[in-house]
């Protein structure tokens, strides 16, 4: 309280009397004379000097250290600009790699890796590279390939504040020189990232493309299906294997109608199933659409027909092209003729 009343007597001298009200001191206090002044007026009076005295006593009272008086906040910092991470940025730092590796610069392919961490899964190699040292000698070797890659399909998934991404997908690697040079599918992944204001891999995964499904063992499995349906001799069931979607194309062996309806090819079909008809394939061949979604299946067959003694062969030829519908194949051309002499 004293180290207040002595500001207060401070303060005094620094306002005029007239202003202020005083308590008279008492004889026996003439020495150490104070003037009590009323708050309410030094509050009015010097606002500015009271503020500061209260600050003074709290700190006083605190036992801490006077705080300095506070200023206006300052406004935030905009937030910083980031590039728009989409798959055009991811298809743009691609070509920068794919770029780096036709200069055949081991260097310049390995400055694009992180420094800070890694961690790179080549498609030929078995090691796990962690450092740039490593990523350098890999790619050596692998720009004497002649490498030049091609996307052909991706997608981005973008992480923290547009600051990394990663880019997955499918490219495939033309490689080899003259006659040699051939493509190889494969599959990647990158995790690319800022460093210092620049984009670098901190990931990468790539591996050779698996080989899908055997089409040609998958088309002789639709045949058969087809086959066992006749089998039945229930032409629903046969006519269930064909496309029902308005895009059928059926031209029979023994009718002269180009059908295009399901309920013309069950009508084919019930008086064919009465011949008791079984096929065998006795050449063919697949060509693959769609990444397998749809497949041209051609060759000769060979049909049983008839029944007793009048059973007897007949050498044809066949066009299926079968597309997925709802997670199975059907039928939406099949072109079958009597094979000529």
């Amino acid at each position: 309280m004293l180290s207040f009343l002595l500001f207060v007597s401070a303060a005094h001298a620094f306002t005029s009397p007239a202003s202020l009200r005083t308590m008279p001191s008492s004889p026996a206090s003439s020495r150490t004379a104070v003037t009590m002044i009323d708050a309410d007026t030094l509050l009015v009076a010097v606002p500015s000097v009271a503020a500061l005295g209260v600050s003074l006593q709290q700190s006083s009272f605190g036992g801490g250290v006077a705080q300095a008086p506070m200023h206006a906040a300052m406004p935030a910092p905009m937030p910083k600009a980031t590039e728009k991470v989409d798959v055009a940025l991811a298809r743009k730092n691609f070509k920068r790699w794919n770029d780096a590796l036709q200069t055949k610069n081991p260097t310049v392919v390995a400055d694009l890796y992180s420094s800070e961490a890694l961690s790179f899964l080549p498609t030929v190699s078995p090691m796990h590279i962690k450092d740039g040292m490593n990523t350098e000698e890999y790619f050596t070797a692998f720009v004497q390939k002649n490498p030049f890659g091609t996307i052909t399909d991706d997608s981005v998934q973008p992480y923290g504040n547009g600051d990394a991404y990663l880019h997955s997908g499918l490219y495939t690697f033309e490689l080899g020189t003259g006659a040699e040079r051939a493509p190889v599918q494969a599959r990647f992944s990158y995790v690319w990232k800022k460093e210092d204001g620049s984009w670098k891999i901190s990931h990468h995964h790539s591996s050779v493309r698996p080989a899908g499904p055997d089409m040609l063992q998958v088309a002789r499995d639709n045949f058969k299906k087809w086959n066992d349906a006749l089998q039945t001799k229930d032409p629903k069931k046969v006519a269930a294997l064909y496309s029902t979607s308005g895009d059928l194309s059926f031209l029979p062996t023994v009718s002269p109608e180009h059908i295009k309806d399901g309920s013309s090819t069950e009508d084919y079909f019930t008086a064919f199933v009465q011949k008791n008809p079984f096929g065998t394939i006795t050449d063919d061949s697949v060509m693959v659409f769609d990444d397998g979604d749809a497949y041209l299946h051609s060759g000769l067959y060979t049909f049983d027909l008839g029944e007793g003694r009048k059973r007897a062969p007949t050498e044809a030829r066949f066009s299926y092209v079968w597309r997925k519908s709802g997670g199975d194949y059907k039928i939406t051309h099949h072109h079958s003729s009597v094979r000529p002499e």
